[in-house]
């Protein structure tokens, strides 16, 4: 499964740069360039045409990976994919509707992918078909999930110690050691990833400031790290949003995007609702118990480990 997706993924990339190139021989390509060669450098508009360069390279530029972003039709990055056809929308609402356990072990391709079930990326993380992926699994010698590959040749361990891009020495050495195409801070598992101190994070205190910190692209309350963290009082659900208790228990898709309450992960995921059973807190995350009933208790379940509020799970 996981070579099947990497084969995919270098066609896909090599694709990309074989058929696009700079229209203005700037060495980058164009989102909506005009082709004008006053438009020289990542990210300006120096012609005022609204046509923002933005770089070829995977983690160089402004990531397609919100769900406001992933369904507006647009190849918004300028990687050549549009959408659900970007690999960075994997794991948005719109593109990432087969991710449930009851969907990810039915025999079927809901979300219409030509991938069924543990096949799927979007199952990744479901309990089916994620029990590869703790460090004394990812460092054993097996092949515990019988997909083929052990331990950090599967990329169910690509987040772990032994395999991941999650420490600082591997944060600051300007290499790619998860394979996902993101280098040091450009990548989630050092950019939001509290237990790493040597890239810069959104903080609740940088949560205002106007400035996109992280660097991933997203400032202040329109990052993940920011409207999610339950220390940020300052980021109001936006008028139709699913990111309320209330919103998270109406039995209704209220953001529609195809997901309702806690099987939304704008619910299960965010920091704020209670209403979920979530583990995402230091006291869920150091009790020992699988909280959310993921079949992953504390620092080996994603919801902890990747949370910038949980402290626990560092060192």
């Amino acid at each position: 499964m996981a070579r099947t997706h990497m084969t995919l993924l270098a066609a896909s990339f090599l694709a990309a740069v074989l058929g696009c190139r700079s229209d203005d021989d700037d060495d980058v390509v164009d989102a909506r360039d005009d082709g004008t060669t006053a438009e020289d450098s990542v990210g300006a508009d120096a012609d005022a045409d609204a046509d923002a360069e933005v770089p070829t390279e995977g983690g160089d530029g402004p990531r397609e990976d919100t769900d406001a972003l992933c369904g507006n039709g647009l190849d918004d990055d300028g990687d050549g994919f549009s959408d659900c056809d970007d690999y960075d929308c994997d794991r948005t609402a719109p593109c990432d509707t087969e991710r449930t356990d009851a969907l990810c072990a039915n025999g079927l391709d809901d979300d219409g992918d030509s991938f069924t079930d543990c096949d799927d990326w979007s199952c990744e993380g479901t309990t089916p078909c994620d029990t590869e992926r703790t460090d004394a699994l990812c460092a054993n010698g097996l092949d515990d999930d019988g997909d083929g590959y052990t331990d950090c040749d599967d990329w169910g361990c690509e987040d772990t110690a032994p395999c991941g891009e999650s420490n600082d020495a591997n944060c600051e050495n300007e290499a790619d050691d998860d394979g996902d195409t993101y280098i040091d801070c450009a990548d989630d598992g050092c950019g939001s990833n509290p237990c790493v101190t040597v890239c810069p994070h959104e903080t609740p205190a940088t949560c205002g400031d106007g400035a996109d910190d992280d660097g991933d692209g997203h400032a202040d309350c329109d990052d993940w790290d920011c409207s999610r963290d339950p220390r940020v009082t300052a980021c109001a659900c936006p008028a139709g949003g699913e990111c309320t208790d209330a919103a998270c228990s109406n039995t209704t898709d209220d953001d529609a995007n195809g997901h309702i309450d806690c099987d939304d992960f704008n619910c299960l995921r965010n920091g704020h609702i209670t209403v979920c059973g979530g583990e995402n807190n230091d006291t869920a995350c150091g009790n020992g118990l699988d909280d959310d009933g993921n079949g992953f208790a504390d620092c080996n379940d994603y919801s902890c480990s990747r949370s910038l509020w949980v402290t626990v799970c560092c060192g």
